[in-house]
């Protein structure tokens, strides 16, 4: 046979060329899963960042002309206040150009009450956030200051204090409201329906939507059933902070 036809005729495959083949194969797919793999890391979307809450507690603008309206977008100090006044404001809200971002946040009113224990009461037994506490209270100045969800326990409206006055809220109250009956200053007041809430009176209630225990105003006229929940606060530098208790809390909207 000669030398062309030899060339010319294909050589058996042995087992070491089986071999070859296999690590030549396995190669190119080990190659080619690391390219879709690297690529795959290098377009996977970035994860989200953690949301980090603002815990100051800012100024927010009420419909009608109110003496904090002017201090929209700015943090909310223990020494704004005079005794028994209150104002409106949000918790972990986004400022633009110094206005709310609309649906960012939880609402909540701020009150100073009048720091008086023969009167005042609240829970000792609940635990808080470290550093915080159902209400900001300073002996030395004699400010004791109460921080509650605005959102009411009935249908989710938006209680207000001392700022409407027509209709006037009832008095036939359902409990004891010495914030009224002691003092002749009306409870937190929503003028949807009526419920009224006394901050002098913090009480234990439970969470009517998941049966959480929770902390609030004591509810003195319905139609609501319950409280509404307070904000654990603390003062730093007199500015105030908030902080949520237990996200259950205020599961109810």
């Amino acid at each position: 046979m000669s030398e062309d036809n030899d060339a010319e005729t294909p050589r058996p495959w042995t087992r070491r060329d089986l071999v070859k083949l296999g690590l030549a194969a396995g190669g190119a797919a080990a190659a080619g899963g690391l390219g879709v793999g690297l690529a795959g890391t290098l377009l996977k979307a970035p994860a989200a960042p953690v949301h980090q809450p603002q815990s100051t507690i800012r100024y927010t603008r009420f419909p009608t002309d109110e003496w904090w309206n002017a201090l929209e977008g700015q943090s909310v100090k223990v020494t704004d206040f005079q005794e028994w006044q209150g104002a409106t404001g949000v918790w972990d809200g986004e400022f633009v150009d110094g206005k709310l971002v609309a649906g960012t946040g939880y609402p909540v009113l701020i009150i100073r009450v009048k720091r008086d224990d023969s009167v005042f009461s609240a829970p000792t037994d609940v635990a808080v956030p470290s550093g915080f506490n159902l209400y900001y209270d300073d002996p030395a100045r004699d400010i004791r200051i109460v921080v509650v969800y605005d959102r009411c326990a009935h249908l989710c409206c938006y209680p207000g204090w001392q700022v409407v006055q027509n209709p006037p809220p009832a008095r036939d109250y359902l409990s004891p409201a010495p914030t009224y009956q002691v003092f002749g200053i009306d409870p937190i007041y929503c003028l949807c329906h009526g419920s009224q809430y006394d901050p002098m009176l913090l009480v234990k209630n439970l969470n009517d939507k998941n049966g959480v225990e929770f902390v609030g105003p004591s509810r003195v006229h319905g139609p609501a059933s319950r409280a509404i929940p307070v904000f654990a606060v603390r003062a730093v530098d007199d500015v105030l902070q908030g902080a949520m208790v237990d996200a259950r809390w205020y599961a109810y909207c």
